[in-house]
């Protein structure tokens, strides 16, 4: 059966979806008990963008740009790709939520945004490859385009265009997991966080979902990357409550189990950034995975390494960001990726989260 996209409302944009099926449909019976297999991952875009954000006045904001592309450089795109792969490879979720998932372009030098359109680094792209080259099957569900800026690099005589985008990915040998996935919708969220540079820029962040009949059992998988707290500027807490709620809100139309993840900027131990989303979510429904299971690890997932410090830079887990939720599904076992080691060899500044879920009665 092929993959069948439905329009429903106007709350999500509904999208087509390149994805060859043979799993069974939306009408099949539900006779027993089923697992899925779930992971979240913040792919890292290389930089947090700090060094731009700092600037002041025109020179300082040039010196940002040149010093974030060699940040960017340095972080080693391809070969996070690659490890990403292997994670996936090892684990083998059936659905997968990505957020980061960068695209960075370049075009010539220009004061003004030129459209660059020259692929410096495609991490989907790059992640896709890596995944062929282990004969992994997986297919894009969906790609949503989220941030799209291009700045001036006076000091390297082109133009740097950065697309941050949000990512679904479905297992594809649906032969042997008997996943069948429809009715994919995209959400760019209402309430967002403007910027005071280059010109007001608004931060986009979206939800994106997908129906899922897996052996006769279907549930709502949803994906999203909620607004980051900053310090000293309350406005960014309140945008993300508001984008928390904006999913509860939507989640109310349908009665099917939902497993919701991603990357939720809201740490779910006490302590630094514990904004209260989580605590908004648990009260709609939804049961943070983690916390059942290891109630007493508070199993941190961010940061793994400073951004803009010196690369050789242990580790020093401070929140759990990186979150799988469920309503009407059993946890079965979660597990949190990439622990150890220092920078060079870590595929994100995140740690990736699977976990495994039951459905059916």
């Amino acid at each position: 059966m092929g993959t069948r996209v439905k329009t429903s409302g106007a709350w999500f944009r509904s999208i087509s979806v390149l994805l060859c099926c043979c799993g069974v449909g939306w009408s099949a019976a539900a006779s027993e008990k089923v697992t899925v297999r779930v992971m979240t991952r913040n792919m890292d875009a290389g930089t947090d963008l700090k060094l731009v954000l700092a600037a002041t006045d025109d020179k300082s904001f040039a010196q940002g740009v040149a010093a974030t592309l060699a940040e960017i450089h340095a972080s080693g795109v391809s070969q996070r790709a690659a490890r990403i792969a292997e994670e996936i490879a090892l684990q083998k979720p059936d659905l997968i939520g990505l957020q980061e998932v960068t695209l960075y372009r370049t075009g010539p030098f220009s004061l003004q945004p030129t459209g660059a359109a020259d692929v410096l680094y495609d991490q989907l792209d790059l992640l896709m490859s890596e995944l062929a080259h282990r004969n992994l099957k997986y297919a894009i569900a969906v790609a949503q385009n989220l941030l799209d800026v291009e700045v001036p690099v006076p000091t390297q005589n082109l133009n740097l265009r950065m697309t941050d985008r949000d990512v679904i990915l479905v297992r594809s040998d649906l032969q042997q997991s008997g996943l069948d996935v429809f009715n994919i919708q995209t959400r760019r969220f209402q309430t967002l966080l403007p910027l005071p540079v280059l010109g007001g820029l608004v931060i986009l962040r979206s939800a994106e979902s997908a129906d899922v009949n897996m052996g006769g059992q279907v549930f709502r998988f949803v994906s999203t990357h909620l607004e980051g707290p900053i310090p000293g500027i309350p406005q960014t807490v309140l945008v993300q409550l508001a984008q928390a709620q904006e999913i509860l809100d939507a989640l109310k139309t349908t009665d099917a189990p939902v497993v919701l993840i991603g990357d939720f900027n809201a740490n779910a131990e006490s302590g630094a950034d514990h904004t209260g989303a989580v605590e908004l979510l648990v009260n709609g429904g939804f049961q943070d995975v983690w916390h059942a299971l290891h109630p007493d690890n508070p199993g941190y997932t961010w940061p793994l390494f400073p951004e803009d410090q010196a690369r050789a830079y242990p580790i020093s887990y401070q929140e759990r960001i990186d979150l799988i939720f469920a309503r009407g599904l059993t946890p079965v076992s979660i597990q949190r990726l990439s622990v150890g080691g220092f920078w060079g060899a870590m595929a994100s500044d995140h740690a990736g989260v699977v976990a495994t879920l039951e459905i059916g009665n």
